[in-house]
């Protein structure tokens, strides 16, 4: 097992993790941070870091050695990014870092500070053709991505912290203000004609877009409190900047969503995102939760653990066996035993069910953690691995194909009346998928009762459909008692006739 920490020195904040990775090369997030030290503020007309927040800096640097120590952590890896890059005396910054609280802090390019954000959400959100941005207090990351690889990126020199001060003199922005500082991002952005017209899905990271989903979250009193693969339309962001544009600072600080130490940057940060949407001609941001501090361990991970490539190829099933990989072996080998046996049912069973690729995926990740809610309880496990698998962190799949997985493992052990009113991530569902998911719930527990004595017997599954039945057949080695499995398939005869309109015919088949 290791323990390995990660700094990421911003324009505007300081933010630290601790990753544990075990010896099975599972990982998770053990701590996390984040200072507001606004290490840009007030550089720019010497270009030079201030000694106010040079020492805000060391402060926050100095807590995060310190618990890098009380957490045992093997190894902290620690980035400069915009502020310290521009800054004339930004060597100067390094050297006295290095002196005060013993750290290397490597200040890293643009072009490197692109590909690092490019590794936190490839590996986190299941897109192939869409543009980056990575909004910070001094600098705007933005890169093509196309079939999951880096075409082309570029720092812009314009930041959420830097283009308020730079162009707002009071308290408000005037509309002269206003005007030249769109002026300056419409230059900046349009210095890059391969990104004019590319019609690819806005994805953002950063502080700035966090917020823009929070405050649309609230809007809508979205169910899912999770920021990370957020989606929002166009009109609805125009709206969001509308109203912070027409609101003075006292106000903008009790909008719901929008955090208070943001507010006073806000309309530039979601100026320079408006700017892009339109450069580009899009109609979707997607927010990303994972940026540069994910990076720098995937980029850690990949070079460690995954043969050299910090790019994971199906990060679906990665994060699904991630959470698997913390449980016992028993365990593991069960649920993956499970998810083969969903799986082939679903394919005997699709001119049933009709359903795609897509929900095939959802019902292989809840085959795979159809049991985590033993973690807490085994009694009522269903309820509360509903709960986790919406709050874990899977990836690659929406809001509601993670409310649809949920769904299939608490519909599987049979939802009550009640719970399914009351089942507060299927105000994401509709009645179709509902229907569906019902189905497919079927088919997990079918599934699960095959392998209800973790043992593993079942070696092979046949299905012949008729008008008015389904034949299964399952075949076993016939020197095992497969009696357990048998009362625990049989129960679900009922509900399958229920969801499916017909009669489940089980032949048992020794071999």
């Amino acid at each position: 097992m290791e323990r390995i920490a990660f700094i990421d020195l911003g324009s505007n904040s300081v933010r630290f993790v601790i990753y544990e990775i075990s010896d099975t090369g599972s990982y998770r997030l053990l701590y996390q941070e984040k200072d507001s030290i606004r290490l840009s503020e007030n550089m720019w007309g010497d270009h030079k870091l201030t000694q106010e927040a040079m020492n805000r800096a060391l402060v926050s640097l100095q807590s995060y050695v310190h618990m890098a120590k009380a957490f045992e952590v093997d190894t902290i890896k620690a980035v400069a990014t915009a502020a310290v890059r521009l800054a004339n005396n930004g060597d100067e910054f390094i050297n006295l870092v290095k002196q005060d609280t013993g750290l290397e802090l490597e200040c890293i390019s643009g072009v490197e500070e692109a590909r690092l954000g490019f590794l936190g959400v490839i590996n986190t959100i299941g897109l192939k053709d869409f543009v980056i941005f990575d909004l910070g207090g001094a600098s705007t990351e933005v890169t093509l991505v196309r079939n999951r690889q880096i075409e082309k990126s570029v720092s812009l020199p314009i930041g959420a912290l830097t283009l308020t001060g730079t162009y707002q003199k009071g308290e408000e922005f005037t509309d002269k203000e206003y005007n030249k500082m769109v002026k300056a991002i419409k230059q900046a952005i349009e210095e890059h004609p391969w990104l004019k017209n590319v019609k690819k899905p806005l994805l953002g990271i950063g502080g700035t877009a966090r917020n823009i989903a929070k405050m649309d979250q609230r809007k809508l009193s979205y169910p899912i409190t999770k920021l990370h693969n957020y989606e929002i339309p166009y009109h609805r962001f125009t709206e969001l900047l509308d109203e912070v544009k027409s609101k003075p600072l006292a106000q903008r600080k009790k909008i719901n969503g929008l955090s208070s130490e943001r507010a006073d940057i806000i309309i530039a940060g979601m100026t320079i995102v408006y700017e892009l949407f339109n450069y580009i001609n899009c109609k979707t941001l997607v927010v990303g939760g994972s940026g540069l501090r994910e990076g720098l361990f995937y980029d850690y991970y990949g070079q460690a653990y995954l043969g050299g490539n910090p790019i994971i190829p199906d990060i679906l099933i990665h994060s699904a066996e991630n959470v698997l990989l913390g449980m016992t072996r028993y365990e593991l080998i069960h649920a993956k035993h499970v998810g083969k046996l969903a799986d082939i049912l679903y394919d005997q069973w699709q001119p049933l069910h009709k359903g795609d690729t897509a929900l095939r995926r959802c019902l292989q990740v809840s085959s795979l953690l159809h049991d985590i809610g033993k973690r807490v309880n085994y009694y009522s496990h269903a309820r509360h691995g509903c709960y986790m698998l919406v709050n874990s962190n899977l990836y690659g799949i929406t809001h509601i194909e993670q409310a649809f997985s949920a769904f299939l493992v608490m519909n599987s052990h049979g939802l009550k009346p009640k719970e399914y009113k009351n089942f507060l991530y299927g105000q994401l569902l509709d009645d179709e998928q509902k229907a569906i998911g019902k189905k497919l719930s079927i088919i997990l527990a079918i599934a699960e009762a095959l392998d209800e004595s973790h043992e593993q017997l079942i070696t092979h599954l046949e299905s012949r459909i008729g008008p008015e039945e389904v034949q299964l057949i399952v075949h076993y080695p016939a020197s095992r008692d497969i009696s357990i499995i048998k009362g625990a398939v049989e129960r679900l005869e009922k509900a399958f006739k229920k969801e499916y309109k017909r009669q489940l015919q089980i032949e048992w088949s020794p071999q």
